[in-house]
């Protein structure tokens, strides 16, 4: 509870939206708005890197737990969204973007943030990513990965919550949904 608390904390802070915990999973998106959209990418990629940051924190609070790791996967699309049941309602998420940023958690590496090419032509110019070859996804076929790095500024990691956009500031490139 404590960790996916710190995560829960971090969706609010970068105005995303919790879709669902299974097991271990942990999906997020962004949230479509006017205001917003624009930079959806960019802040679902500041989670994550805050995500790495919020689980070594975790693993550095003490030993009454043991060591956890993180793969997180990322892409880029349009889902469709709704809720099923008439009892106990569940609200889910489904499409091409939710099944490649499975495909790309499941293929990831351990404290490593595994993104698609659309990810990092989304992303903006403020993110670092290395690409880490081409992997064969499931219902995809060959498809480029990359490793996202880091963020090349404090200023940029902040939500839109807690910052002003700079004049001039170049817009990121259209993202219409993230999925982790």
């Amino acid at each position: 509870n404590d960790l996916f608390s710190r995560f829960d904390y971090l969706v609010g802070r970068y105005d995303l939206n919790k879709v669902k915990t299974i097991g271990d999973c942990y999906m997020a998106t962004s949230i479509p708005s006017d205001e917003l959209e624009h930079d959806g990418c960019a802040r679902v990629c500041r989670f994550a890197l805050d995500l790495l940051q919020a689980v070594k924190a975790f693993n550095d609070s003490g030993p009454r737990h043991g060591h956890v790791s993180l793969r997180v996967g990322i892409a880029t699309g349009q889902v469709v969204a709704g809720v099923l049941g008439t009892k106990r309602f569940l609200f889910d998420m489904w499409g091409d973007a939710v099944n490649v940023a499975a495909r790309m958690e499941q293929h990831g590496v351990p404290n490593q943030i595994q993104v698609t090419e659309k990810v990092v032509e989304n992303a903006g110019p403020e993110f670092t990513f290395e690409f880490r070859g081409t992997l064969n996804v499931k219902g995809k076929g060959p498809m480029g990965a990359y490793f996202l790095k880091s963020a090349k500024s404090v200023c940029a990691r902040l939500s839109v919550k807690e910052r002003a956009p700079a004049k001039n500031e170049p817009k990121p490139a259209r993202c219409q949904s993230a999925v982790i």
